[in-house]
């Protein structure tokens, strides 16, 4: 008995170690995504604020919303059949074989359903834009705008970006940029 045994150290094993540190970042992620507020909310912003300095009460805002949504209520035959028109162009455009005539039928199908539900559900709002306030009607206007800040930028990007694009295919190998 003169070998004396020494007690095993037991040690984590590599791949073991990286598995949890995976598993903490990967839980880390999640959390991230899901404890974070939703896109653009801000607590401490007033609710009595429809938003870019126009002052409304909850009841002018809900005068706003029943006019958009009976808007687009009267526009639901026309949106369907635009949809139709989508999906009758999407069928047409992946067709074994290509038909031009029938891709153009479709296109201007789907053009004119377009046409027919912007202006039903447009024609619809306008007719009920006179009932509502000054600071209401300002509302309807930025939201039927949209962001016209960010489109703006947006805009100014893709035309940087047309111009660059342009500037490499003017490129050639013998010339060089023009």
């Amino acid at each position: 008995m003169s070998e004396q045994q020494q007690p095993q150290v037991r040690r984590f094993p590599f791949w073991l170690t990286l598995s949890v540190l995976g598993n903490l970042v990967l839980i880390g992620l999640l959390a991230g995504i899901f404890l974070k507020g939703p896109a653009g909310h801000d607590p401490g912003r007033d609710r009595g604020k429809g938003g870019a300095g126009i002052e409304l009460t909850e009841a002018e805002r809900e005068g706003v919303r029943q006019l958009m949504r009976e808007s687009f209520e009267a526009g639901r035959d026309a949106m369907a059949a635009r949809r139709e028109a989508e999906r009758e162009l999407a069928t047409v455009l992946r067709a074994e074989v290509y038909d031009d005539a029938a891709a153009r039928a479709a296109l201007m199908r789907l053009r004119e359903t377009d046409r027919v539900a912007r202006e039903t559900v447009g024609n619809h709002m306008f007719d009920g834009l006179a009932e509502l306030s000054p600071a209401q009607r300002a509302l309807v206007a930025r939201i039927m705008s949209g962001n016209m800040e960010k489109r703006g930028k947006r805009g100014e990007r893709l035309e940087k970006w047309r111009e660059r694009r342009d500037q490499r295919t003017d490129a050639t190998p013998e010339t060089g940029p023009n």
